[in-house]
């Protein structure tokens, strides 16, 4: 039984190897697997780094690229504001009918007075020539010799650039640099040129403007305007028989005592007496303002003695005196008060001066009718 018990059946026992073999594997195997996982951990790791690499990158350089973007047309958008913005206001400031300055460079002035230009006018303390500037036909003011101070050239400024009146030419702008004073000029288009050719209907017309247009600067607060240089040459002859004042106040402008000049109410008879003598050169059709008054006086003499004369007497006077182009179906007594009325305002005892407000221009308006 002991004998019996202590063997076992080969055949009995092989299946169950069989069955652990089929368990258990290669211990090659696992090695060669082990190596190959860690390695295609590291791939994986390197793989994501490099995309995580890349789209960070990506990223950067589409925020980067977006906002040079938004600061170009940021700032192309500003510069186009700007560039709107001063064009209207040049349009503005530059248009006939307004009154804003415009502050000219002082190459700009340089440039309306170099040899190109053409040079108008002068006075003993400046000079005008004509130029282009801009597509417009203008006229620039330059003084000679000593500047005036900034403070006065600000003054004057101040006082020009406010002024809107239909009878008063209205300035474009100045160069404070060059104390250069700039407003429009028209060609041919002075009372200068007109004077010998037009009816009294129109030299009643141009009287009675010019006139409104000086009692316009003198009645200017708190202190008057005073042109200072009133004649044919200074006096824009425009479209539809209105004249506007040009060239007022440049005279003293550019003189030592500017700042009591040019607001001194004790001259302003020196404008009433200029405009008498403008007067007589509408009626009498004379450029040369030269003994004109002692002309017209030699051939009228006075008020008093002309009005007892006939009509005869009267008109064979005033053909003397009269411009030979002037055409008119009035009477000679719208004529001879004209004179009369020039010889009132050119009277050289100032005291004697009739007042633009109340007779002088009342007479013209009375004239059109």
């Amino acid at each position: 039984m002991v004998g019996g018990g202590g063997h076992q059946n080969p055949a009995a026992a092989q299946p169950v190897k069989r069955e652990k073999a089929k368990v258990q594997k290669n211990p090659h195997q696992q090695a060669e697997e082990k190596p190959m996982d860690f390695a295609v951990g590291i791939v994986v790791v390197v793989v994501g780094a490099i995309i995580a690499i890349a789209t960070f990158i990506l990223l950067g350089a589409v925020m980067v690229t977006l906002a040079i973007v938004t600061i170009i047309v940021v700032c192309v958008v500003t510069a186009a504001q700007q560039y709107l913005e001063q064009a209207n206001k040049n349009k503005a400031s530059r248009s006939s009918g307004g009154i804003k300055f415009i502050v000219f460079k002082p190459s700009e002035i340089d440039a309306a007075v170099s040899k190109r230009a053409k040079w108008l006018r002068g006075t003993a303390t400046y000079n005008v020539y004509r130029s282009d500037f801009d597509g417009m036909d203008i006229a620039t003011t330059v003084p000679k010799g000593t500047l005036p101070s900034m403070q006065e050239f600000h003054q004057a400024i101040e006082i020009l650039r406010n002024i809107s009146h239909p009878n008063v030419v209205p300035f474009l702008g100045a160069c404070i640099e060059k104390r250069a004073i700039v407003y429009r000029f028209r060609e041919n288009n002075t009372l200068e040129s007109h004077l010998k050719y037009l009816t009294w209907e129109i030299r009643v017309k141009s009287a009675a403007s010019i006139c409104s247009g000086l009692m316009f600067l003198h009645s200017r607060k708190p202190k008057p305007i005073i042109h200072g240089d009133l004649k044919p040459s200074n006096i824009i002859f425009r479209p539809g028989n209105a004249c506007m004042l040009s060239d007022f106040g440049m005279c003293y402008l550019y003189s030592k005592e500017f700042g009591r000049l040019i607001t001194d109410p004790c001259k302003i008879q020196l404008d009433v007496s200029a405009l008498g003598i403008v007067l007589l050169q509408l009626v009498t059709g004379k450029l040369d303002a030269n003994g004109l008054r002692e002309r017209v006086i030699y051939y009228l003499g006075d008020a008093k003695g002309f009005y007892k004369k006939t009509s005869s007497q009267q008109r064979k006077i005033l053909e003397k005196i009269v411009n030979l182009e002037l055409k008119t179906d009035r009477t000679s007594e719208d004529v001879a008060r004209m004179l009369f009325l020039g010889l009132r305002c050119s009277d050289p005892i100032s005291k004697n001066h009739p007042s633009l407000a109340t007779e002088v221009l009342p007479q013209i308006e009375s004239m059109k009718k």
